[in-house]
């Protein structure tokens, strides 16, 4: 007995003829009964019972047929583990990364390599998170937004607060903190940088009984900045974000009762056996504790 007769087999259980089975598989006809009586022959018993034009599986049929799934089961998962294992003993690290979300962390990552100087560290934009993992596109991702897939882990790492961003001549300028109500009394136009962040507002928002107006979205950080420094309008940004970036004539206020905040997860595939590169940047970034503002 050979796999390959259990796959034919299995086959011809789903489609119910041989017909359609050599269709779907490619093969001749007699190619399939040929390979079907090879198994007959091993186990000593008939599988399929002929009716008609039609066929019926057999009692001992309908046993080889569950069996048969549960061993192709064992077989592709045997191949993922093997699969997994090769790809232990690579020494690189693909870790995608939103450059326009989280440039601040590169330069915790970069120490990373310093320490493990034998893992070879490639920084990707992130994308598609579950997308990239799956597909094996990266090892690891750092996501503001994570897509919950029943097949990819993650570890909160920390939350990121959200300030108001405004120019140094705005009126409210020498503000330090404000309450998160008092941006229904905002005069300026106020940015977001996607629908996101636009949508964790709205929903501070409807918490308190209040309704903001949120113009304009836009993806680029500089733009929104830009934007701010020209007087143009506000807007609410990552505080880290802000900072990582050289603006000297804005101001960042922070916002209270409640502090909006985005939490920063590391996302990677859910291993029986984790690759010893995954782990050990896993274990170095549970470590991180970011300062606070």
């Amino acid at each position: 007995m050979v796999i390959r007769q259990l796959e034919y087999f299995i086959q011809i259980c789903k489609a119910g003829s041989f017909t359609k089975a050599a269709e779907v598989l490619m093969v001749s006809q007699p190619t399939l009964s040929q390979q079907i009586r090879l198994l007959e022959h091993e186990f000593g018993v008939s599988l399929f019972d002929r009716v008609g034009r039609g066929i019926e599986i057999t009692e001992a049929g309908k046993i080889l047929f569950q069996k048969s799934i549960a061993i192709m089961g064992m077989i592709e998962e045997a191949r993922k583990e093997v699969s997994q294992l090769k790809h232990m003993k690579r020494n690189d690290l693909i870790i995608g990364i939103s450059s326009s979300d989280l440039i601040y962390l590169k330069p915790r990552i970069y120490k990373f390599q310093e320490q493990y100087p034998y893992i070879s560290i490639k920084l990707t934009d992130l994308q598609d998170n579950t997308k990239q993992l799956l597909r094996n596109k990266i090892d690891v991702g750092i996501s503001i937004y994570l897509k919950t897939c029943n097949q990819v882990d993650s570890i909160h790492l920390f939350d990121e607060e959200l300030v108001l961003v405004v120019s140094e001549d705005h009126p409210w300028a020498e503000k330090s903190v404000i309450p998160f109500r008092m941006l229904t009394n905002l005069q300026s136009v106020l940015f977001v940088k996607d629908f996101k962040i636009r949508k964790k507002l709205y929903e501070y928002a409807k918490k308190l009984g209040i309704s903001l107006y949120i113009s304009v979205e836009t993806t680029s950080t500089s733009n929104l900045l830009n934007m701010v420094q020209s007087k143009v309008g506000v807007t609410i940004l990552s505080c880290h974000l802000v900072k990582s970036y050289d603006c000297p004539n804005i101001k960042l206020i922070r916002l209270t009762d409640p502090t909006p905040t985005c939490k920063i997860k590391l996302i990677y595939p859910k291993y029986k056996v984790m690759p010893h590169t995954t782990k050990a940047f896993i274990d170095y970034m549970s470590e991180f504790i970011i300062d606070p503002y």
